[in-house]
């Protein structure tokens, strides 16, 4: 049975006044489920997350957590139950990465330095899972894009949350640790965390999500499960583009077609 945590009704939102980047969407986010957003370079997907988060108002339309509208929950206590780990998370200062992952317990400090026993062991436990372990004595500096990636993957988890808002979190990932990383993400689902993945490789993300939603225009194109959605006419309207999709029966592959009809 669906188990709402987020649930979206009407949201409008734009940058500028004559021009909206989200018109009038409905959807839900459930407890335990992994759901990929998708859709063309300024289609909202970012925008979501932000609105979903409280770090962009609402223009029009409703946004509640848990039955509560988002607008009247104090940061410190969403942060505790949502992490949010935007497209670009940089961090310029030398901190080690024991220090990075032990951020994420930050929204459960109650404003005290939050460096207790169970902090560090949930720490630990998210370094132990996303496979940094070793790396908790080294310098975020000194790290590589990749490398950095999973160690902000890391403070996600660490936070504990009940969803886990994500924006291209493997985008810097090689093929092993992308599937490592959603493998991960699949795996909290079982224990009711919900998972919210934008990604540019729908393919990549068909394999893991339940569902997918695809995004064009500022409104939901298609809703619903894989299958359902990766279909070549509806993303081709999406993305403006002749789509070919290859599949082995398991896994698929999807491609801009070339003018003379050649996957490119």
């Amino acid at each position: 049975m669906p188990d709402p945590l987020y649930i979206a009704s009407n949201l409008k939102f734009g940058y500028h006044p004559d021009k909206f980047v989200l018109d009038g969407i409905d959807f839900h986010l459930d407890r335990g489920e992994f759901t990929g957003l998708i859709g063309p370079n300024g289609s909202g997907k970012s925008t979501i997350l932000k609105l979903l988060t409280g770090l962009l108002k609402i223009q029009v339309g409703e946004i509640k957590f848990d039955g509560k509208p988002v607008g009247e929950i104090p940061p410190r206590e969403l942060a505790k139950r949502v992490a949010y780990l935007p497209q670009e998370d940089e961090v310029h200062f030398p901190f080690t990465v024991g220090e990075i992952v032990m951020l994420g317990r930050w929204p459960h400090s109650g404003g005290a330095f939050f460096d207790s026993e169970s902090d560090r062991r949930v720490s630990l436990q998210a370094m132990d899972l996303v496979g940094i372990t070793d790396w908790s004595g080294r310098l975020i500096t000194e790290l590589s894009g990749g490398e950095r990636a999973r160690v902000i993957l890391a403070k996600a988890i660490a936070t504990e949350p009940e969803i886990l808002l994500l924006d291209e979190p493997v985008s810097e990932l090689d093929f092993k640790y992308q599937n490592e990383a959603y493998k991960l993400l699949r795996n909290l689902t079982n224990k009711r965390t919900g998972v919210v993945v934008i990604a540019h490789d729908i393919g990549a993300i068909s394999r893991w999500a339940d569902r997918l939603i695809l995004l064009s225009n500022g409104k939901i194109m298609a809703d619903g499960a894989p299958d359902e959605v990766l279909n070549e006419n509806i993303l081709e309207t999406a993305y403006g583009t002749p789509v070919k999709i290859i599949s082995d029966g398991i896994d698929k592959a999807i491609f801009a077609r070339s003018e003379r009809g050649d996957a490119v």
